[in-house]
């Protein structure tokens, strides 16, 4: 096995990880027959004529959070999807998703207020007749 010299390995691992963290931009998870995937972004991410089709305002201190929740034909897909947005202080804000259907695609926006670069905690449930299927994670929204 190849040894990285003196400090460098400390480095390496630091870097990588960083990188890791920025890359992987959406996630997904397996929840109950679906194969969820989620994303989020600052608005300013997204090319004006995209935020203006989805009436979405592009502004440093705000972000998407991207629902898609992909299934297999025995499964139907989710009626809504609601959640939450929690900061360190746990302060909480009610995510509105609206429904965007382009041709076979079909996925859920919700935008949010955001205002310093802290770990949010997401909680995610999917509505599907009369269940509900809830997922959450954490990620840091960075400010330009």
């Amino acid at each position: 096995m190849k040894r990285f010299p003196n400090g460098r390995w400390v480095l390496f691992v630091l870097v990588t990880t960083a990188l890791c963290q920025y890359v992987s931009a959406e996630q997904s998870v397996e929840l109950a027959g679906y194969e969820v995937h989620y994303s989020v972004v600052r608005s300013t991410f997204l090319q004006p004529e995209v935020a203006a089709r989805h009436d979405i305002v592009r502004a440093k201190n705000r972000a998407v959070i991207t629902i898609s929740a992909l299934h297999d034909e025995s499964t139907p897909p989710p009626d809504r999807i609601t959640g939450t947005v929690t900061n360190l202080l746990s302060q909480q804000i009610q995510l509105q998703f609206k429904l965007v259907e382009e041709g076979p695609a079909r996925y859920y926006l919700a935008t949010f207020l955001f205002t310093s670069e802290e770990p949010l905690t997401f909680k995610v449930q999917l509505h599907s007749a009369d269940e509900s299927h809830e997922f959450s994670f954490k990620q840091p929204i960075y400010v330009q």
